[in-house]
């Protein structure tokens, strides 16, 4: 039940008049936990499916915030009937939860809410740091549980290994596919980090109880990719090129390299950038058409009125949100593309190639490529190898570029995969989003040596070109130093022998296994699978599958890289008293489960297709 009586705070720039959410957060008598409570405009009560304004919003798609004006996804008149507000009470779609002082959700219901008259209170973001202050302030109390729960779930969230980035002092955050955007100046305080936190975990929980309800709903799912290392080394990486400009744009150029773009569809496939099973937009309505659509499917769905849309009218739209998002992009980039063209050649005619930055030299240097090598531009590429101001763009630039390029390109990647080891799975991974048409990449691994002495071996491969053998101290360097060995192959155009791995002296192939970085993993010995340590830890393992097993089935498939289980739902008995069997199929697995709900039954057949891919995986299965 949430508590009337505590403030809702909408927390927005002071001249927001598109308030989407307002939340509550109370802290526990005895200190083990936080009751949270979130409201979300319930804009689908407002515009009708097939209205003017739904029409305008599905042209529009999501809000356009430009430097001197906002052009409102709803129009400007709908919106301001739709918005939340202190003087007016407004329907929402309310989520309600439990957070645990070690960062578990739990709990979660999400159903129809009202906010009357009074109870939401409008705040800046700047605002929120001084009631932080300042312990007389009645909504104190509030704020100071708010920015408590919001610390918890950040930190559940690192330790999951997502990469979650909040520097309020140069104005630098992570986005949810795991790169790196500014902050607006305005926004720069604690009040950004509380609705951020809290607004994934609605998101997350919205889509997790769609999931339970076999509700289809525009889902945000994102791809795992080639990234360049754990998130724990790519946040230590942020912290020491925060104090150098130039390391730090090499360092987002990486990330953007290397990260893909999460798109929507009315099936889950996980959330890698957020590490999550199920995730959603749903916290914007106002401002974006998907979260308007997902609104109304809830809205439906809780109302048990005819659902607003079949699943094939959801995967259409959700394909036409993706294709324009996409288009989009691709006009932002060819309209800044053309926008330099000019000052680029008048730089290049006048010999100032040294004082570009590097977004600009990255622009002279693929034009440059597309003919045969230009004197000055070979001069400045050289300088900038010796200046270390070479940057994944530049690496493949010259990957693409022609033969004539051949010795200045060995001569820089020789230089780079010494002094710059890490950018070699982000070379490969931005070469691989050039040309889509090539399979994603494998990787041949192996190991040997005691476990305070280990020796790693790895070998990238792509389609016919398969790289060379690479050995290290480190699993992360010996696949760092093997993409650079495909990133040389293929700018020679070769491939190396299919030769076994260098560590064994009889080295047998198996079949691929799990995945690593959003590549397949082949071990190059089967005695390197993955095994529980002992029994303990197998049980410790199903104990916490077996809390929510269809979340755990869910994030299995998508963290090995395998197919989404298929569920199949029938209902049996009278209508009074129903009986529902649940059937799951997951690889070669087929699991069955009965309840008197669609969820109980889902929850079951979950629950035993966990224990038959735990029992797989048991030490006592493993040794026989």
């Amino acid at each position: 039940m949430s508590n009337s009586g505590v403030p809702l705070l909408m927390v927005d720039r002071s001249e927001a008049l598109d308030r989407d959410d307002a939340f509550a957060v109370t802290e526990l008598a005895d200190g083990s936990g936080w009751k949270l409570e979130v409201h979300i405009a319930g804009v689908a009560d407002v515009v009708a499916q097939g209205s003017d304004a739904d029409a305008t919003a599905f042209l529009r798609r999501e809000s356009k915030y430009l430097s001197r004006r906002t052009v409102p996804m709803l129009g400007r008149d709908t919106e301001q009937a739709a918005t939340l507000t202190e003087t007016a009470e407004r329907s929402t779609l309310r989520v309600l939860a439990d957070l645990s002082a070690d960062g578990v959700v739990s709990g979660v219901s999400v159903d129809r809410g009202r906010v009357p008259a009074g109870r939401g209170v409008a705040v800046d973001h700047a605002q929120i740091t001084e009631i932080l202050r300042s312990v007389a302030d009645p909504l104190h109390e509030g704020v100071r549980a708010a920015n408590g729960a919001a610390e918890v779930l950040l930190q559940g969230r690192r330790r999951s290994g997502v990469f979650a980035l909040y520097d309020l002092a140069h104005g630098w955050g992570s986005t949810e596919e795991g790169g790196i955007a500014p902050i607006p100046l305005d926004v720069r305080t604690v009040g950004y980090v509380i609705v951020q936190e809290l607004m994934i975990a609605a998101n997350e929980a919205i889509a997790m109880w769609c999931v339970q309800e076999d509700l289809p709903v525009l889902f945000r799912n994102h791809r795992s990719a080639v990234t360049a290392g754990s998130t724990e080394d790519l946040a230590a990486e942020v912290a020491v090129a925060m104090t150098d400009p130039v390391l730090f744009e090499k360092l987002r150029s990486r990330l953007q390299s290397s990260y893909r773009a999460a798109t929507y569809a009315p099936t889950v496939h996980g959330h890698h950038g957020l590490r999550l099973a199920a995730y959603t937009h749903a916290t914007s309505p106002l401002r974006r058409v998907s979260d308007l659509i997902t609104q109304r499917v809830i809205f439906a769905h809780l109302d048990s009125a005819p659902a607003p849309y079949t699943t094939e009218q959801l995967g259409n739209l959700a394909a036409d949100i993706n294709r324009r998002i996409a288009a989009d992009r691709e006009e932002k980039a060819a309209h800044f593309k053309a926008r330099d063209r000019k000052v680029t050649a008048q730089v290049v005619a006048a010999g100032e190639l040294e004082g570009l930055d590097s977004k600009r030299w990255a622009k002279v240097l693929a034009a440059a490529t597309a003919r045969d090598p230009i004197g000055e531009v070979v001069s400045e590429l050289r300088r900038r190898v010796q200046t270390d101001d070479v940057t994944v763009t530049t690496i493949v630039t010259l990957l693409e570029a022609g033969e004539n390029w051949a010795p200045i390109r060995r001569e820089v990647f020789d230089w780079a995969s010494r002094a710059h080891p890490e950018f070699g799975p982000s070379v490969v991974s931005m070469w691989l989003q050039a040309h889509p048409d090539l399979h994603r990449p494998e990787i041949d691994g192996d190991h040997r040596g005691p476990s305070h002495t280990p020796v790693f071996a790895a070998r990238f491969r792509v389609g016919q070109v398969c790289g060379p053998w690479a050995t290290a101290g480190s699993k992360k360097r010996a696949e760092q130093d093997a993409a650079w060995g495909l990133t040389k192959a293929v700018a020679a155009g070769e491939s190396h022998p299919e030769v076994g791995s260098p560590l064994r002296d009889d080295p047998q192939p198996v079949s691929p296994s799990a995945t690593h970085a959003g590549v397949r993993v082949r071990q190059a010995s089967a005695r390197c699978g993955p095994m529980d340590s002992d029994s303990g830890q197998a049980s410790r393992r199903r104990e916490r599958a077996q809390k929510n097993p269809i979340a755990w089935v869910i994030s299995h498939a998508e963290h090995h890289g395998h197919p989404s289980p298929q569920w199949a739902v029938r209902m049996e008995g009278a209508a009074h008293a129903p009986v529902f069997t649940c059937e799951v199929r997951y690889m070669d697995h087929t699991a069955t489960g009965s309840g008197t709900t669609k969820n109980l039954a889902r929850t079951a057949a979950a629950a035993d297709l966990v224990d038959s891919l735990l029992d797989e995986t048991s030490p006592a299965r493993s040794h026989r």
